[in-house]
């Protein structure tokens, strides 16, 4: 009798331990969202079919509300597209590396795009933070911006009224603005164009990795081939800064190669380097691009930002300070930021442990999709959110934004991108001293452009202007 009592109980726990952990299983991922598409990709596929990430999580939040989950590859992810969400993940620091592992072949693995917990926060503090400070912007990297775009109004003068290829003049003053800041080296305008070819090539390559196509061996031999003048160039600026050649600040590379401890190999070096080197100029340069862009198509907003800088300053550039108090500048830049989605998205994990987000449980170890740009376009949030229309900016008008509604360069973990004082402070100063001296017009102005949704928005095609110089108000 005894026997049978144990068995009955022991059949009994054995139904309530299955319920438990069947229920606890699905209370586990409950967050409401799509199957994959395929066992192996999930839903990457569906992303390329969509034309990129942005635009895949678009319709899916559109479908799904602010909370939603579908299959990278064969791992389980969420994306939270709502202010509110975005707060609750606020205090996480660690990036969820297989997000970002497509773009390992290009930036490498020791790059701090990979570096999480003690290790990521220590090179973040000790490298990243004080190159790039206030402090170092001012004094050091701002007056490099102005000999950069210097000589490039003196090319402009000897050109003047010639079409220029805006998206590609853009990034060439990125690449040589950020090789003079952050490693005190300044490349020629030959191979800064090499470096602008390098770096499309990898990149396009990354990108479509990321939408889930497969590799075949002519695009593979012509990244590796891309990858490699990188690399050769970035061992080159190495070997300068070790030899203390180039300009005396301090900069980035000085704070690596200064860090024995951290720093450990060449490998880690040149990592590096390659990750500040691209996301030092391909965010700034397309930034740039859609400004300029805008104005030439809204021609009212670009004469109602002369006004303000023909009052602002007097001089051929306007000073550090100026350029935080012109305020029509700065809405500019920022509705352009938004209306682009110049970065649609980041990614943070809850390494240890579970969090709470919209009421779901998300277990640790979930990649989490800050699904910025579909929150920079939620027209609950923005009136008409596809216009370009600085004034949503003003200081009234921000008041009335949720906190978090507007993040384009991110927000979580203290682990904002490290450079977007940087790409503010050179975009304010290229915009207000080319508005100063030029109007900018599209040559095609029924032209349209498409913009392309990567990690970075840039357009498809390039896009042609002319500077024409405003000869009555012209500073030498």
């Amino acid at each position: 009798m005894l026997a049978i009592i144990i068995a009955y109980v022991v059949v009994v726990l054995s139904i309530i331990i299955y319920f438990i952990i069947r229920h606890s299983s699905k209370e586990k991922f409950n967050v409401p969202g799509v199957n994959a598409s395929d066992s192996k990709m999930g839903n990457l596929n569906d992303i390329g079919q969509a034309g990129s990430l942005h635009e895949y999580l678009t319709t899916l939040h559109k479908k799904f509300g602010p909370i939603v989950s579908f299959y990278w590859g064969q791992q389980r992810v969420v994306s939270i597209a709502s202010p509110e969400a975005f707060h609750e993940t606020r205090r996480l620091f660690d990036r969820p590396v297989s997000l970002f592992a497509q773009f390992e072949p290009l930036i490498g693995p020791n790059s701090i795009q990979y570096a999480n917990g003690d290790v990521g926060q220590h090179r973040r503090k000790n490298h990243y933070d004080p190159a790039l400070s206030t402090i170092a912007l001012r004094t050091q990297i701002f007056p490099i911006f102005k000999r950069v775009l210097n000589d490039r109004i003196v090319s402009w003068k000897k050109n003047e009224e010639q079409p220029i290829a805006l998206h590609a003049e853009m990034l060439s003053i990125a690449i040589e603005s950020i090789t003079l800041t952050a490693f005190g080296i300044s490349v020629s305008r030959h191979d800064g164009d090499r470096i602008e070819q390098a770096y499309n090539v990898c990149w396009h390559e990354m990108e479509l990795r990321v939408q889930g196509r497969s590799v075949d061996s002519a695009r593979q031999i012509e990244f590796d081939k891309a990858r490699s003048f990188l690399l050769e160039k970035v061992k080159q600026i190495i070997v300068q800064r070790r030899q203390r050649l180039g300009d005396d600040h301090k900069c980035f590379i000085d704070y690596l190669l200064d860090d024995d401890q951290s720093m450990i190999s060449e490998e880690h070096i040149c990592d590096e380097v390659i990750t500040m080197l691209v996301g030092g100029f391909h965010t700034t340069g397309n930034l740039l691009t859609w400004i300029f862009y805008y104005l030439a198509k809204h021609p009212n907003v670009q004469e109602r930002l002369f006004d303000e800088l023909i009052k602002t300053y007097s001089t051929k550039f306007p000073s550090f300070e100026q350029i935080d108090q012109m305020s029509y500048l700065t809405n500019i830049i920022n509705e352009s930021l938004r209306l682009s989605v110049l970065a649609p998205w980041a990614a943070r994990v809850s390494t240890d442990d579970n969090i709470s987000i919209c009421g779901y449980k998300i277990p640790a170890g979930t990649p989490i999709i800050h699904a910025l740009g579909v929150v920079l376009q939620d027209d609950q949030i923005w009136t008409n959110p596809n216009e370009f229309n600085p004034d949503r900016f003003d200081q009234m008008n921000r008041r009335t934004l949720p906190t978090l509604a507007f993040s384009p360069f991110g927000f979580a973990g203290k682990r904002i991108c490290p450079g977007y004082r940087f790409a503010q402070y050179e975009a304010g100063l290229i915009v207000a001293s080319v508005i100063h001296r030029y109007k900018v017009t599209l040559t095609d102005a029924k032209s349209s452009v498409i913009p392309i949704h990567g990690l970075v928005t840039a357009p498809k095609d390039e896009i042609f202007v002319q500077f024409n110089p405003r000869y009555s108000h012209f500073v030498p």
